[in-house]
């Protein structure tokens, strides 16, 4: 009788994790094709961006409270609001309009950023958040509170506008323990001739300078996925990774060769908060 108590017990145990796995996978599945939210354009990029790849390589979850760094036109929030709308909570890390005072135009998107979410919780659900990284004063949000923080082509804004470090020090105390940072950023060779500075001002970094800079503010490496990459892209373009799709920056110069590129090649890392 004992015996068979425990091997109820067993697969009871193994069915809800299948449960709980079939559901994640469902809900990151429909987020990305069946989404109302998302038009033909967003699809189209797919290809090079592999959000449901990208999210299953994270370990999301729909009751999770994920943070969102530089959300600009909602290409990943339509995703993630769909896979957080109902039982988790959606919270978008804008940056802070004041690190882009010369950019007027740009900082009044930034400035609006948080009524736009609190207008639209159809779209991003009754508990969503929007504010800015890095907050002023205090923590954009209550700290240990999120479960996740995704940051997508973002970092090299980060270094170029001088706010990585205090942005990394938010974002560390932001995560409970053991929360996960994912990060897709443009990659630079390795072996690349220029400076950082150069390569931040082209849209790039070097992985293991990311890793490193990371890793010092209080993260681990848990993971690398190569998802994002692409070998066509070599660098070396006049205005760096804006030469390529989607922006091409140089009008119609070369424009068929950087169409024939795609977008940019993208490391694609997972780390987990650890003690300081």
């Amino acid at each position: 009788m004992i015996k068979n108590f425990m091997i109820a017990g067993v697969l009871a145990a193994s069915f809800l994790g299948y449960a709980q796995a079939s559901e994640t996978e469902d809900v990151i599945w429909h987020a990305v094709h069946e989404n109302s939210l998302r038009s033909e354009e967003d699809t189209a990029r797919d290809v090079y961006r592999h959000p449901e790849e990208f999210l299953r390589f994270l370990g999301i979850k729909s009751n999770m409270a994920v943070g969102e760094v530089n959300p600009g036109s909602f290409w990943y929030s339509r995703i993630l609001a769909d896979v957080l709308r109902e039982n988790g909570t959606y919270v978008g890390l804008e940056h802070h309009p004041d690190q882009y005072a010369q950019s007027p135009k740009y900082a009044v998107h930034l400035r609006e950023f948080p009524a736009i979410v609190k207008k639209n919780p159809d779209m991003f659900g009754a508990n969503a958040i929007g504010t800015w990284i890095p907050a002023s004063e205090g923590l954009p949000v209550e700290a240990g509170s999120l479960d996740m923080i995704i940051a997508v082509r973002a970092f090299h804004n980060w270094k170029r506008r001088g706010f990585f470090d205090v942005a990394m020090d938010q974002t560390w105390s932001m995560l409970k323990d053991g929360g996960v940072l994912g990060i897709v950023q443009h990659r630079a060779a390795e072996d690349a001739p220029e400076d950082a500075d150069t390569l931040y001002g082209k849209g790039r970094w070097k992985q293991s300078a990311m890793i490193a800079a990371v890793e010092a503010k209080g993260f681990k490496l848990v993971e690398t996925s190569e998802i994002n990459a692409n070998p066509k892209d070599v660098g070396g373009y006049p205005v760096g990774v804006w030469n390529l799709p989607p922006s091409l920056s140089g009008g119609e110069t070369d424009k068929e060769k950087y169409i024939a590129i795609g977008e940019s090649d993208r490391m694609t890392l997972k780390f987990i908060k650890v003690a300081r």
